[in-house]
């Protein structure tokens, strides 16, 4: 993925100046030729001016910022409860979109979502930009090599203290909670790794005052292999995932959220002997970006990702019926 860029600077629209918008997106805009960052909205002037990296950016409104022909992408970073709603508005704008994880509260919302891309001929990308670290590909063509023999289970862990007090994910009004804030990150690396078939899931949550706070469980392929999963606020911060195979394994740390500037730690473990691999360090936001401009840029099909947002809604679903209170 990624590569120089040989079309025109894709306009970028940022709408919500969120945590993630102001740490990790704008910044990563920096870094990439394919996109050009014109325009910021918030919810007040002051502070989406505080995130303009430069006197160049437009400080809109939300409406201002659709409307505007200088806009080809909208970056949504907004509660979880108003991602359908924006998401839907800049597709009707003629804009392609990138949307904060979890794309849609429902498979239902999230169905709505791409109705709407698909009849506009637009892209609508859940960002999944962890995915987009070439740490993953290494881990599959170990898999693929037979290195640890026939993959037997998946385990994906992520789990961080509570958010601080206000924090819309607090709020289960606001499509807070584990599941929805947390559940896309083990469940994407399953569907990479494992491939879409994903069935029986089992486990249990914990909850108050109507919010989950965790879920552990497991659920299993057609091929039999097994996906077990934690996620949870409140804990020890854990991030990683493992294959299991017959003659080995494969440990990934700081799977889903590496830093720019830290080299990649895959431990492959075979016939007793541990193996460090290391990758170099990559910024998984300008990847993605970059990604994502070329997709536009390249134009016509976008049903890969469109498809794997249904299937992650469904499988979001899936875990939240199957592990009890």
């Amino acid at each position: 993925m990624g590569g120089a860029c040989s079309f025109p600077p894709l306009r970028v629209g940022v709408l919500g100046c969120s945590d993630i918008a102001r740490r990790k997106f704008i910044p990563a805009l920096a870094c990439c030729s394919a996109v050009s960052l014109t325009a910021i909205s918030s919810s007040s002037a002051e502070k989406g001016a505080s995130c303009a990296p430069s006197p160049a950016v437009a400080i809109l409104s939300h409406d201002e910022l659709l409307a505007s022909a200088g806009v080809d992408l909208v970056y949504i970073s907004l509660p979880n409860h108003l991602h359908e709603e924006w998401s839907i508005r800049a597709l009707r704008a003629g804009k392609h979109v990138i949307c904060e994880k979890p794309l849609g509260l429902s498979p239902e919302s999230v169905e709505r979502m791409l109705a709407v891309a698909e009849e506009s001929g637009r892209l609508l990308y859940e960002n999944l930009m962890y995915l987009h670290h070439p740490q993953h590909a290494v881990v599959r063509d170990i898999v693929s090599s037979g290195g640890i023999g026939r993959v037997r289970s998946l385990r994906g862990v992520f789990t961080i203290p509570f958010p601080k007090g206000g924090d819309f994910r607090l709020d289960p009004e606001q499509g807070g909670g584990s599941i929805h804030d947390q559940a896309r990150y083990p469940l994407g690396a399953a569907l990479y790794h494992l491939g879409d078939d994903l069935w029986e899931f089992r486990g249990h949550t914990t909850r108050r005052d109507g919010l989950v706070l965790s879920a552990d469980g497991t659920a299993v392929t057609g091929r039999g292999e097994m996906f077990s999963f934690s996620i949870a606020f409140g804990c020890h911060y854990q991030c990683f995932y493992e294959l299991v195979g017959e003659e080995g394994s494969v440990h990934l740390e700081r799977a889903f959220t590496t830093p720019a500037d830290l080299a990649g730690r895959i431990r492959v473990v075979t016939n007793g002997k541990s193996d460090m691999v290391t990758v170099p360090p990559c910024d998984h936001f300008s990847r993605m970006i970059d990604d994502v401009a070329a997709q536009v840029a390249a134009g016509g099909d976008y049903g890969f990702f469109h498809r794997r947002s249904r299937l992650l809604a469904r499988l979001a679903r899936e875990m939240e019926e199957g592990c009890h209170g």
